[in-house]
């Protein structure tokens, strides 16, 4: 889902642990019961977790954020090193990849790509996923679609807005916000259901038309970032609320925050303000040096990604440092997105992950993880070396000839003189 924060349930108890293991064992069983292979259908046994993507491999990996591991992994034909964006809930991830501009949705109870559809290749295009509801925005065209998260079919009419769109997301209540810069207005939508049209339930003033604006949904309510006047607006039911925060560098906001304090982030200034929900505005400098990405807050501390270093920085409520969580090998952007009671850390370009708990306990994922299903084969076995033939015995080294024996010596005649004579008859 890229930066970004969404709220959820926290397992803390060992028993409800247990209890869950026990259910989604059980699960299993009648599902292999009905000749449907466990393997291949759906894994969700656990809340606390989330699918994270790895560009190396081209595929989806599902992580439990209670055991900080791998279950289930899940390739993506044709993606091996694409960005992909991933919006996700219980029942469906939508993938769109960022340099095809194809859109799938995986259908967890198969585990099996439902549909696809095309977009526009790059940013220009967003998708949202709440629920049974679902949205494309087109920033550019100035359109919002909505679909159905199953079969991606647009589903009522389109909504047009003037082009330019700052794409949200959904809050608690399942309205989902967008901005108009052009005309320095927030817009609250709420989807049809029952084949009803999607419609426009708010649409409230924010800034001076024409401004740079970044967008940053809360579970009630929005807050706008006004990079033009540097100052911070939030917008809770009918309270519009200005926060001068006097920037003076381009800053940046999580498209989702669960928390009531707003992080923003002053990127190349590693400074973060945090606005608090009665106006209080407090203001930390983050250790090392070069550029920062969003900072998300999360069970009370601040959460300051560091792409080019591969870490990221760990800072209490009061602004002090306390831990650096460092990704070896991350290559590049690091992605936070809060679910269920877990801060989730991605690098796509990576081999692992990072979960954290909201008690600041940080486990290791290990996104290559091979015993689970989806997981890659393993080697073939070496071929046995070829069988020497049996060799024939060596003649050795010659011996000595035989001694050579002198015949025995001949025995002198005892007879003389001229042999006898021969009488015929």
């Amino acid at each position: 889902m890229g930066v970004g924060a969404q709220s959820g349930r926290a397992k803390k108890s060992g028993g409800l642990l247990t209890l869950a293991t026990v259910v989604g064992l059980v699960a299993a069983l009648s599902l292999t019961l009905l000749g449907i292979g466990v393997a291949d259908k759906a894994v969700a046994v656990f809340d606390a977790a989330s699918w994270l993507w790895s560009a190396g491999k081209g595929e989806i990996g599902r992580v439990n954020g209670v055991t900080g591991k791998v279950d289930t992994r899940h390739k993506i034909k044709d993606a091996q090193g694409h960005y992909m964006e991933v919006t996700q809930d219980d029942r469906y991830v939508i993938l769109r990849d960022l340099n095809t501009g194809q859109v799938a949705t995986l259908d967890l109870a198969t585990l099996q790509v439902a549909a696809t559809t095309q977009t526009t290749p790059g940013l220009g295009v967003k998708v949202v996923l709440q629920g049974d509801t679902a949205f494309i925005i087109d920033t550019a065209q100035g359109l919002v679609r909505q679909i159905d998260p199953k079969t991606l079919q647009p589903t009522g009419e389109v909504l047009r807005f003037p082009p330019g769109l700052v794409p949200g997301a959904f809050d608690k209540a399942g309205r989902l916000w967008i901005a108009i810069p052009s005309e320095g207005t927030v817009v609250a939508i709420e989807a049809g259901a029952n084949g009803q049209n999607p419609r426009v339930v708010k649409q409230v003033p924010a800034t001076d038309p024409q401004h740079q604006i970044q967008l940053s949904v809360l579970d009630q309510g929005v807050a706008v970032l006004d990079q033009t006047s540097g100052s911070l607006v939030t917008i809770t039911g009918d309270q519009v609320h200005r926060h001068d925060l006097k920037l003076d560098r381009p800053g940046q906001v999580p498209s989702r925050n669960a928390d009531n304090n707003v992080p923003v982030t002053v990127t190349d200034g590693r400074t973060v303000y945090v606005v608090a929900p009665d106006g209080k505005v407090s203001q930390f400098t983050v250790p090392g040096d070069g550029t920062l990405g969003a900072a998300v807050t999360f069970a009370g501390r601040l959460y300051v990604p560091d792409d080019e270093h591969g870490v990221v920085y760990v800072l209490d409520a009061a602004g002090r440092p306390l831990d650096q969580i460092r990704i070896d090998g991350a290559g590049g952007k690091l992605e936070l997105d809060v679910r269920e009671g877990h801060l989730f850390i991605n690098a796509p370009q990576g081999s692992t992950a990072r979960v954290v708990d909201d008690k600041g306990n940080v486990k290791v994922v290990d996104k290559y993880a091979n015993n689970v299903p989806g997981g890659d084969p393993p080697p073939p076995p070496a071929p046995e070396p070829p069988k020497e033939k049996p060799k024939p015995p060596s003649p050795g080294k010659p011996g000595a000839p035989p001694a050579v024996v002198p015949p025995p010596a001949t025995p002198p005649s005892t007879w003389s003189g001229a042999p006898p004579r021969t009488t015929a008859r």
